[in-house]
């Protein structure tokens, strides 16, 4: 983390945006052609992801070869799970879907893809720093997430999204209900060992929504600091969504 290489992406990352915003601002392009050349590049994105990582792994008895992709690249994380609402706001005419979809992009694209490229978890779980001018997975991570920064920029700035109170419960309600998710999610991916029907130990477990398994945070020696972590995300993800939000969810001042 904060290699020279991932240093290098992040720059070219912010001026990626910065040119992307300062053009966006310029042209005020309608949203709904934003939201097809974000289509575009979510569906690009996805497939060099899949492509990059799949593996053809050998049976336990080699017999047979098979292609398989890890489960920590499913798409389960916030950052992923974009794509899901892109799509809708592009495609749906029910014009509220449109505004709850455009109102959960606001603050989660931002939030997530500053997080995202700070700190890269494909240099955790996926390619070794070293990798990431070398492997699509690196141009995939880092153009795909600055897409998000400036597709979560461009939605209050093309004043087509309505933003307001109802949205931001929704979006809380949204994201909220995804984190808790996704511990089952994380449950259902792990490997756990039992013996006598008593859980002794589990070889793996995906990190989705960073409910699971190790957190680069901290190392969790007792459940109740795996409580407080997540409490600490819970908090911290309802400050963050607030904060973008408050211009949106004041009351508007009395005129005398």
């Amino acid at each position: 983390m904060f290699s020279l290489n991932h240093i290098i992406w992040i720059g070219i990352s912010f001026v990626l945006i910065t040119v992307a915003i300062v053009l966006l601002h310029k042209y005020r392009p309608p949203m709904k052609n934003v939201l097809t050349v974000c289509c575009v590049i979510a569906v690009l994105s996805e497939i060099t992801k899949v492509t990059s990582m799949v593996k053809l792994v050998p049976s336990s008895d080699g017999s047979m070869m098979t292609p398989y992709l890890e489960l920590n690249q499913l798409p389960f994380n916030p950052c992923s799970l974009q794509i899901i609402f892109i799509f809708i706001a592009r495609l749906t005419s029910n014009e509220s879907l449109r505004r709850t979809a455009l109102g959960f992009m606001y603050p989660t694209c931002i939030g997530g893809a500053v997080g995202a490229i700070l700190l890269p978890t494909i240099f955790t779980y996926s390619i070794d720093a070293s990798q990431a001018f070398t492997h699509p997975l690196g141009y995939q991570y880092f153009l795909y997430h600055s897409m998000l920064f400036v597709l979560g920029v461009y939605i209050p700035m093309s004043r087509e999204a309505h933003l307001g109170r109802r949205q931001y419960a929704t979006t809380m309600g949204l994201f909220f209900t995804f984190g808790f998710s996704s511990i089952y999610i994380n449950a259902l991916c792990a490997s756990p060992t039992y013996v006598n029907g008593e859980l002794i130990s589990v070889d793996f477990a995906t990190n989705f929504f960073f409910t699971g398994s190790q957190s680069w945070l901290m190392t969790f020696t007792d459940i109740s600091q795996w409580r407080l972590y997540f409490l600490a995300i819970v908090i911290f993800a309802a400050v963050g969504i607030t904060a973008v939000y408050i211009p949106y969810i004041r009351k508007p001042k009395k005129t005398e």
